[in-house]
């Protein structure tokens, strides 16, 4: 029998990689009976070793015969004189464990682990069932993930857009510093190659996307007043666009 397991992870644990205990009740193989449950074993009297019974039924076409699992060997063809006291026939008993998993890198929703053979016990001795892994990923105040590619958003002032400007910003890899070039539009997106996260069974990065988000202050003291007006003042608007758009302004 097979287990699913949804395993939360923060961000850059999923990005990264990380090692998880994992805990789950499993059933394994009774010990003291060796998964057979009971001692003392002979041939199932009912079924004469079958594991399956005919039943007759009288129906308006006649007699019927159909075939079920033996009620007294439950299709093992097998009975015991003295049931087994630790898992009370079953075969097997169910166990707390705690499975230590490496989580590769690159993991996102969605994403499956397969551990073969980790999950219950198999029924009438047949193999071990699997736990499959399923991820819940938190979110990160900053980051945003679209499978191997990062995006951040940057914050940046009127003027540094205008001018131009220097801005250290964070990556999963540590800060780096971002030129932003003079006239920079909003919601630019400025790629760093090879900052984003490389997903599982993959040899290279994502990229990192830094897009600009320009804030307008809502705030303004009276020197920055006064410098704005004097700004306003002067003949902002020689761009084509404000020139196509006052063609139609009547």
């Amino acid at each position: 029998q097979d287990i699913r397991v949804v395993l939360n992870l923060a961000f850059e644990e999923a990005a990264f990689g990380c090692e998880k205990d994992v805990k789950l009740n499993l059933t394994s193989v009774c010990s003291k009976c060796k998964g057979k449950g009971g001692f003392n074993e002979t041939t199932c009297k009912t079924c004469g070793g079958a594991g399956k019974i005919l039943e007759q039924a009288q129906t308006i076409f006649g007699y019927m015969q159909t075939q079920k699992t033996c009620p007294d060997c439950k299709g093992n063809g097998k009975t015991y004189a003295t049931i087994c006291d630790d898992c009370r026939g079953k075969g097997f008993v169910e166990n707390a464990k705690t499975l230590t998993v490496t989580i590769p890198e690159g993991v996102d929703e969605g994403y499956q682990l397969r551990l073969s053979g980790k999950g219950n016990a198999g029924l009438n001795g047949g193999p071990a069932g699997d736990v499959f892994l399923e991820f819940k990923i938190k979110e990160h105040p900053l980051f945003e993930r679209d499978g191997a590619d990062i995006y951040l958003e940057v914050p940046i002032t009127f003027t540094d857009a205008a001018l131009g400007c220097k801005k250290e910003i964070p990556t999963l890899y540590g800060n780096i510093i971002l030129e932003i070039k003079a006239g920079t539009q909003n919601y630019t997106k400025l790629k760093i190659k090879g900052k984003g996260i490389k997903l599982p069974n993959s040899i290279s990065k994502g990229n990192m996307y830094a897009v600009v988000n320009i804030i307008t202050p809502t705030k303004l003291d009276r020197k920055q007043k006064a410098l704005l007006q004097d700004l306003a003042n002067t003949d902002l608007e020689d761009a084509p666009e404000f020139k196509n758009f006052k063609k139609y302004v009547k």
